[in-house]
């Protein structure tokens, strides 16, 4: 039987507040309200791993999350997956602007860096996907090249700016098509990818899929072991807008599934 996975997903929701309206040159009404999760399409394929359980939750309620909680999710999950996560969501609290609990001793909680540093050490799996808040991001607000996680990461983060992007579609080469996590999966049918983060690439690392920028190949999915533990980068989204595309593949699924269910030697 394959040993039980809890995956903790973190990211890719987002609020709509509808359509603004011009009624009058007093009013200008927002109608409508919605609250989606981009990342359902992944959600989807992440429940059909066998023995597989799924918590998903939007970057907001890890910001608003109690130390108590956090340390909950940790002790559940084997596996969390952040996507459009910004740094800030773990390195602000909200209760550092909660006045009645300033007092008289110093406000600090425990360095939730540290916390996710020592659970990939004990064995669990860190994979992060990208986008506009992932990695470096737009005008570096991801701001995970100065955080306390990133030096476990297989890949750099860039100083400036990492968005890579088009709407034409770029060429993705497979660099070991034998590979549990690539087995069975035809790259050459890839759909469009619409942009992704650029990085740089570690010597520990084992870079499995690459893709194409104007003649320059860069990182696109990458991996290493980390003490008992694993972390693993899509530098692309899984889903909504770069993902669009992908997540129509018919591979998707099942690419989805090798990258988490496959129990990596050492891991």
């Amino acid at each position: 039987m394959k040993k039980k996975l809890r995956i903790w997903h973190v990211g890719n929701w987002c609020v709509h507040t509808g359509q603004r309206y011009v009624e009058s040159p007093f009013q200008a009404p927002s109608k409508g309200v919605e609250i989606l999760n981009y990342a359902q399409p992944l959600i989807d394929a992440l429940n059909n791993i066998e023995n597989g359980q799924v918590i998903t939750e939007p970057s907001w309620e890890l910001y608003n999350m109690s130390p108590e909680l956090f340390h909950e999710r940790l002790d559940w999950a084997t596996t969390i997956i952040f996507g459009d996560v910004e740094t800030k969501c773990l390195m602000l609290h909200p209760d550092f602007f909660t006045r009645a609990k300033w007092g008289d001793k110093p406000v600090t909680f425990p360095d939730r860096f540290d916390l996710i540093k020592e659970w990939i050490s004990n064995g669990g799996h860190f994979h992060m996907n990208g986008g506009w808040y992932s990695y470096t991001g737009e005008l570096g607000k991801g701001g995970w090249g100065r955080s306390r996680l990133h030096n476990v990461f297989p890949v750099v983060c860039r100083d400036h700016d990492d968005l890579i992007e088009t709407t034409a579609g770029y060429e993705v080469r497979c660099n070991d098509a034998n590979h549990p996590m690539m087995k069975g999966i035809d790259f050459s049918t890839i759909p469009p990818l619409l942009g992704f983060n650029e990085v740089g690439l570690r010597d520990t690392a084992n870079c499995l899929l690459e893709i194409n920028d104007q003649g320059t190949w860069h990182p696109l999915f990458a991996y290493h072991r980390y003490k008992y533990g694993m972390v693993s980068c899509w530098m692309t989204g899984a889903s909504p807008h770069w993902g669009i595309n992908f997540m129509k593949w018919k591979y998707y699924n099942d690419f989805w599934i090798n990258i988490f269910s496959t129990d990596m030697p050492g891991h």
